[in-house]
């Protein structure tokens, strides 16, 4: 009855049995694990809710149409099933129920259910790597204007014979020119120095200026 029951619940993604509560499967989507470059595929894992314990009339007919027998022997088969998996959870065994997870009853008699993942031998992982694409564009929506953005991390730009050279190139550039005119300066203070000597006032001007005497710009009152 559990390799039944279990069939159901793959197929209509829910189960009610009598007396115990609802299973239903809840969908878990496929994970991208970049760090291993997989994809993980999509699961499914069970939910137990003790509230609503009504089977629908499908399951009956499936059971009847399975078994290859009479409808009212299936409904008695399926309160069977129940009965006895709810004594056991009253004598406090545990329900080991495959791919589906394990039943549990507490001391106030709310059955419980430990659910387990469900995985399927036909999707297994998917190897997956990153591709950037260079130039790749889509459109954002910047504001309330949608603009093109670019999907590369180095934004690429061309120099002036129209080669592509990575963004930042350019901004590099004003090291070089720093450093030529820092070589240009120490030269030519060397070249002073060589001509001049190393007095302290080489360094600066050694010409007085004159100062002139300002014109008076008011009259003495006699």
């Amino acid at each position: 009855m559990f390799h039944i029951l279990h069939q159901y619940l793959i197929q209509h993604k829910s189960l009610s049995l009598p007396g115990l509560g609802t299973i239903e499967l809840q969908n878990i989507p496929a994970i991208s694990n970049f760090s291993d470059h997989m994809i993980e595929p999509p699961m499914q894992k069970t939910i137990f809710d003790d509230m609503h314990d009504a089977p629908d009339k499908d399951l009956f007919q499936y059971i009847a149409s399975r078994l290859q027998i009479e409808e009212w022997e299936a409904i008695k088969r399926v309160n069977d099933f129940s009965y006895e998996l709810k004594n056991k959870l009253k004598e406090g065994d545990e329900i080991v129920w495959d791919k589906v997870g394990v039943l549990r009853s507490d001391l106030s008699g709310s059955v419980t259910l430990e659910a387990k993942t469900i995985t399927y031998d036909f999707m297994e992982p998917v190897a997956a790597k990153r591709i950037i694409r260079v130039n790749a564009n889509h459109t954002i929506l910047r504001g309330d204007t949608e603009v093109s953005g670019s999907f590369i991390q180095h934004q690429l730009i061309r120099d002036d014979a129209g080669v592509p050279v990575e963004a930042g190139t350019e901004q590099k550039k004003w090291w070089i020119w720093a450093c030529a005119l820092g070589g240009t300066a120490l030269l030519l203070l060397f070249l002073h120095f060589y001509k001049t000597g190393f007095p302290p006032n080489s360094l600066h001007n050694t010409q007085k200026t004159a100062a002139k005497e300002a014109p008076a710009t008011y009259l003495q009152a006699e």
